[in-house]
């Protein structure tokens, strides 16, 4: 994984884990909150239900006390019209079933078909609980839940009826049972719930089929089920209501599922994916802009290790950076600048030696130099050839050092003013040879010392040393040998006198396509033309060997040769 990537996850990772715990947080605060609020809404309506139960306990106690009333001023046992009426009271009065007894005797009952039906529902005489049968025997009013043999519970509401003889004792007995029927009537919607003893469970609601064994818990199944409620327990709530006669105090209890939690739930992980898609475009936005603004200079300082590692000697990489990273790059360009410094001693040392074998070479040297750098700069501006800062420096090394292989070859030959026998012009023919191994073996400029190498090939093939012939040239070696043919045809010489600039332009000509590279040609005469002119602008003073001679070598970086961005 490279660099940038390891900035970018490791930004990714800090922006996870900060949203995963502000998610963390924020998912218990919210689900705490919700949840209290849910436990909050169900004790309402718990209040709500226990308040509509006692309401119905009070409206029983209320129509008891009005069948009592009809009830104490006749038989009902052998009057059938008191007793049509008594069933037409039950009606108005929605009391379920209702039952008088005369001493230890039933005297009559009636009911509802609906519910108030069913042996379940009648009422032992006297009632099984000791303090109720004493309560009823002192003639006092009293409540107790009865559970019949098939565990159906009702509640009975017992009140004495008046006497008309001291003999006489009669009772009425109001009934309600306790099931789904009378919960449906009081619970909330979108819960259940059970009316309960601290013992065990007397109603449910929904109603089962074995209702008379169901907990509250066993209608868990029942809840409406919301978006990730299945997640959570179900919330239930209990409150005592009532406490009757016989000791038993009834509670209704209430149980609802969590679907506000769910739906909060659901909520909070919309909003943190929405954070975890931002903090993601944030990581990848904050960790390529700081990958960048660190690695931008470490990748400079990279590829220009890795150019000046391959020979390109003219990198210097751009400060301004005030920072650990600024110091590396100062520090690579002063490295840079004496490595540069070195070769450029090494070329100044062997400039020094070629001109020490003439003042005729150095004059030569110079404007070979020159003239080579203009042609390469007109084609570049014809667009026939882009050259790097560290290609022109070679073409300028290149064409100081074309003839450094004459240091092997002895100054009668050199300045010999007579022809040149075979044995002398042989010699000079390995001049090249000798040029391009003396600069190979400087290390990093292998294509100068082949651009050396290469300077006498013609562009027919009929050149020296290796007889290459077009394109197989390097474009480099051909203006070197156009270059350095003009200014021998132009310049006095020991052994021949210089001819003028138009006869040397027309021999280039002539030879265009068999000893020059027509394109170069071409090029070249239009520098020469170009400098002819009083107002056209003259070669800058500023070239490489200019620069060496004049002992500026040590202060020389790519920005004495006009380097552009690339450093191919």
């Amino acid at each position: 994984m490279n660099l940038r990537w390891q900035f970018v996850v490791s930004h990714l990772v800090s922006i996870l884990t900060a949203a995963l715990l502000i998610g963390a947080v924020h998912f218990f605060l919210l689900l705490r909150s919700t949840r209290a609020l849910e436990q909050q809404g169900l004790e309402s309506s718990l209040a709500t239900a226990t308040h509509l139960l006692l309401q119905k306990i009070g409206q029983l106690e209320n129509d008891r006390d009005a069948l009592a009333a009809f009830a104490s001023s006749t038989r009902l046992g052998t009057n059938l019209e008191q007793l049509a009426r008594l069933h037409d009271l039950l009606a108005i009065y929605s009391v379920e079933r209702v039952e008088v007894f005369n001493g230890l005797s039933k005297e009559t009952e009636a009911f509802r078909w609906e519910r108030g039906m069913g042996r379940a529902l009648e009422t032992p005489w006297f009632p099984p609980n000791p303090s109720i049968a004493a309560k009823i025997a002192a003639g006092s009013q009293a409540s107790w839940v009865q559970r019949g043999a098939s565990g159906q519970a009702s509640l009975k509401l017992c009140t004495p009826l008046s006497a008309t003889s001291p003999d006489e004792h009669r009772w009425l007995v109001v009934t309600e049972p306790l099931d789904s029927t009378l919960l449906a009537g009081v619970l909330p919607p979108q819960t259940v719930g059970a009316i309960e003893t601290e013992k065990q469970t007397l109603a449910a609601w929904p109603e089962t089929p074995s209702s008379a064994k169901t907990t509250l818990a066993d209608l868990a199944v029942y809840l409406p089920r919301g978006v990730f409620s299945s997640l959570f327990q179900p919330l239930v709530a209990r409150r005592p209501t009532v406490q009757l006669d016989d000791g038993t105090v009834l509670s209704v209890a209430l149980m609802t599922s969590a679907v506000r939690s769910g739906q909060s739930l659901l909520g909070g992980l919309q909003a943190w994916f929405l954070v975890l898609a931002a903090g993601t475009l944030l990581a990848f936005t904050l960790g390529s802009s700081l990958a960048s603004r660190l690695i931008a200079p470490l990748s400079a300082l990279l590829d220009g290790t890795s150019a000046m590692a391959r020979g390109h000697l003219m990198v210097r990489l751009q400060e301004g950076r005030h920072d650990e990273l600024g110091a590396l790059t100062r520090e690579f360009n002063r490295m840079a600048d004496e490595i540069r410094n070195t070769y450029l001693a090494a070329i100044s040392t062997l400039a020094e030696v070629v001109e020490a074998k003439s003042h005729y070479t150095r004059e030569h040297v110079e404007r070979v130099e020159r003239l080579v750098v203009a042609t390469a700069e007109l084609l570049e501006q014809r667009g026939w050839v882009r050259f790097s800062s560290h290609q022109r420096f070679l073409l300028s090394v290149a064409a100081i050092l074309h003839d450094v292989g004459k240091i092997a070859i002895g100054n009668e030959i050199l300045n010999k003013t007579g022809p040149l026998d075979s044995a002398e012009r042989q010699q000079i023919l390995t001049h090249p040879e000798v040029g391009s191994l003396i600069v190979e073996r400087m290390g990093k400029l292998e294509r100068a010392a082949e651009i050396i190498r290469c300077a006498h090939e013609h562009f027919d093939g009929s050149g020296y040393p290796r007889g290459l012939r077009g394109e197989e040239i390097p474009l480099e070696s051909r203006i070197i040998l156009a270059v350095d043919a003009f200014d021998a045809m132009t310049m006095n010489r020991p052994y021949s006198n210089g001819r003028p600039q138009g006869d040397a332009i027309s021999e280039l000509r002539a030879e265009a396509g068999r000893q020059f590279d027509p394109i170069v040609v071409e090029a070249l005469i239009e520098v020469v033309s170009t400098l002819e002119s009083p107002k056209a602008a003259t070669p800058a003073d500023s070239g490489l060997y200019r620069a060496i001679q004049s002992g500026q070598g040590g202060r020389l970086s790519s920005d004495g040769l006009r380097p552009r961005d690339d450093q191919g």
